[in-house]
């Protein structure tokens, strides 16, 4: 995907979020500020990566403590996700788009890595 195309697509996912946190009842002022370019920049990791990806979603052979490890993040970010929904919706819009920002950027760091 061409860089431009990546970005554009980044900026629209970026403003579309954060339209939707701003329409919730219950949002404070800055949420959206932070919001935008929280989700930009993930989805801009996420095109640009998306092999990493691929192959992140695969179920070839995988160990029982990589398993159990998904398990224990999978709870772990539903728990605070959830907490942080009852606090807010863009509290919780917020909270998810951090755990996707650190999905991407592991992706992306091991992705960098020499083979």
């Amino acid at each position: 995907m061409r860089p431009s195309t990546r970005y554009l697509a980044s900026l629209v996912v970026g403003l579309v979020v954060a339209g939707v946190a701003v329409s919730a009842p219950d949002a404070p002022g800055l949420f959206p500020v932070a919001i935008a370019p929280l989700y930009a920049a993930t989805t801009a990791l996420v095109l640009r990566h998306r092999d990493g990806w691929k192959r992140l979603f695969r179920f070839g052979d995988q160990r029982w403590s990589d398993r159990k490890r998904g398990a224990i993040g999978g709870g772990i970010g539903a728990l605070s996700f959830s907490l942080l929904l009852s606090l807010s919706v863009p509290a919780g819009i917020t909270g998810i788009g951090l755990m996707f920002f650190g999905q991407a950027l592991t992706v992306a760091d091991y992705e960098s890595l020499p083979e």
